[in-house]
């Protein structure tokens, strides 16, 4: 069993998504919220197991669900945070 900590380089996602894929990391504690509109918070839930294709626009998940990586607002390892997603509006003083 690989540990994510410290393992993972990426800064992106979908980067860290295959990360966790390709080097084997034991992902049973890996969660990913994300933006779904209509439920509480507009926020849900899915475990790492529930992924079934990392695409290169969007992640699939069971059954058939396809979720495009903008929305992902934070994927957790265990008690580590190993993305969350930045608010990109900022304001520039002219």
């Amino acid at each position: 069993m690989i540990l994510a900590d410290g393992i993972i380089k990426s800064k992106h996602s979908r980067d860290i998504l295959n990360e966790l894929k390709w080097k084997g990391v034991d992902c049973r504690e890996c969660y990913i919220e994300y933006t779904h509109r209509g439920a509480p918070n507009d926020t849900k839930t899915v475990s790492f197991n529930d992924i079934i294709d990392i695409g290169r626009s969007f992640f699939t998940i069971l059954p058939d669900t396809m979720i495009p990586y903008h929305r992902i607002r934070r994927i957790k390892f265990k008690d580590k945070t190993l993305y969350t997603k930045t608010n990109k509006t900022q304001t520039s003083e002219k």
